[in-house]
């Protein structure tokens, strides 16, 4: 992928890494959401001539660099339930596709949707399972890329296998929610100190 959102972190002397803290889940939550909610975002995301995730993911980068000033409340699990319940915008199938896949047909594999079905839910809401995976991948790439400290050492995370997921890549547990917790749980130990 072309641009690391790490990278525009130094440019501007943001911290990256969060390696010996808490990560603070609600935050991360609150700044995907206002990430799938970006209008500018979406109508770009919508407007792309030939959908492949390395353009997706330059627009995902801009848009994480514009929010990274902003403070976000932080959100309550049910707030996030009721905005994953009401339906993530279509164009949140890309974005978090484009945070730690390379490949549309990866993105089909993973969403168990086809390119066709993906393109329709441009501009859509999203239903239920589909905003959760969209919600529960984002969720994961953003964590391990505060944690590793960039999205590129994230990409690379989620799909290598994983003594402590049972030899598992992280991508391959996102299909439930128990395996989100796993590699959640995972990234927490090694924020703290402990080994990935």
């Amino acid at each position: 992928m072309p641009t690391s959102y790490a990278s525009a972190e130094r440019e501007h002397g943001a911290p990256v890494s969060r390696t010996e803290r808490d990560l603070d889940w609600s935050l991360i939550d609150a700044r995907l959401l206002s990430l799938f909610a970006d209008r500018d975002l979406l109508s770009r995301v919508r407007r792309l001539h030939k959908v492949e995730l390395s353009s997706v993911w330059h627009l995902t980068v801009r848009a994480l660099e514009k929010h990274r000033e902003e403070r976000f409340p932080a959100l309550a699990s049910l707030d996030v339930h009721r905005r994953v319940v009401e339906g993530l915008a279509g164009e949140s199938l890309l974005i978090a596709s484009s945070m730690f896949l390379d490949s549309l047909s990866e993105a089909e594999d993973f969403f168990e949707l086809s390119f066709k079905t993906i393109k329709s839910k441009l501009g859509k809401s999203l239903d239920v399972a589909a905003s959760e995976r969209a919600m529960r991948a984002a969720r994961v790439a953003t964590a391990a890329a505060e944690v590793l400290g960039s999205f590129d050492a994230a990409r690379k995370y989620m799909h290598t296998e994983n003594f402590a997921l049972g030899g598992s890549t992280p991508a391959e547990l996102l299909r439930t929610a128990e395996g989100e917790r796993l590699v959640l749980n995972e990234l927490q130990t090694h924020a703290e100190g402990g080994p990935i």
